[in-house]
């Protein structure tokens, strides 16, 4: 399997939805806020939980019917991830005695 393959996977695609998810409803445990719009108000209508949740499965619907553009799609999530995981980290360090 070569990268192109990896990033063309729609399983690619899930993997970094769930990771996306689970690292963003860490942060905002920690007191982080969603830095983008959409996600934003939709928290702010359908709470933490739901509105993440929603912004997922609008995602999935949207790359799912443009599969040309899955490798640009994993490509940001992969991004997104890396930066949720940095936040994360400097939480960790900020919150150490």
């Amino acid at each position: 399997m070569t990268i192109a393959d990896i990033l063309t996977a729609r399983a690619s695609f899930i993997v970094l939805q769930v990771l996306d998810l689970a690292t963003t409803l860490i942060a905002f445990h920690f007191g982080a806020f969603e830095v983008n719009p959409l996600v934003a108000h939709l928290t702010r209508l359908f709470g933490p939980i739901g509105g993440v949740v929603l912004s997922k499965l609008i995602a999935v619907l949207i790359i799912f019917r443009v599969r040309k553009l899955m490798w640009v799609a994993n490509l940001f999530y992969v991004g997104v991830v890396c930066w949720n995981v940095f936040v994360l980290l400097a939480f960790f360090h900020l919150m150490r005695p």
